[in-house]
């Protein structure tokens, strides 16, 4: 078993998923020797610390700010699961997936089964045809361009 299924990724749920109210706002106080069952783990405060500072390196978590306390601890200052944590955990989809051509038509057929004019029903409908129709990597440089330049109008650069 590997570190991250036995600690990393139990640490990561916990923290996603914790009913403790200090948890979900973002606090967490980790002290070398204490039990964690507010989190649900059966693991000591040093294990904890450690998987935190691994979840943070590869961006599956982030804090606002660590402070050290008195003995051996650290408090978590602002600790959330980022949108990375999320697909990790497999909360959240993977933007691969969602940008395949496959995927963009079924949002659009599905689109069009709720637009409020037949006309619009047609063109996405149309617009799904043509998007199964483009290789992935030609509609992920179509999306990009387009979203590069609706950032550019949103930012009056456009």
């Amino acid at each position: 078993m590997t570190v991250w299924e036995r600690r990393d990724f139990p640490v990561l749920k916990a923290l996603a998923t914790s009913e403790d109210e200090n948890v979900k706002s973002g606090f967490l106080s980790v002290h070398a020797g204490m039990q964690s069952e507010y989190l649900g783990l059966d693991f000591d405060g040093a294990e904890i610390h450690d998987a935190i500072l691994a979840l943070l390196d590869v961006g599956y978590v982030e804090v606002t700010d660590v402070r050290p306390e008195t003995g051996p601890g650290m408090m978590f200052l602002g600790l959330r699961v980022t949108g990375r944590g999320q697909q990790a955990l497999g909360e959240w989809p993977l933007f691969d997936e969602i940008a395949s051509p496959e995927t963009l038509a079924a949002l659009l057929e599905r689109l069009a089964e709720e637009a409020p004019t037949d006309e619009e029903a047609e063109n996405m409908r149309t617009a799904a045809d043509y998007v199964r129709s483009v290789g992935g990597g030609a509609l992920r440089a179509l999306a990009t361009g387009a979203l590069a330049q609706a950032a550019r109008i949103a930012l009056g650069f456009g």
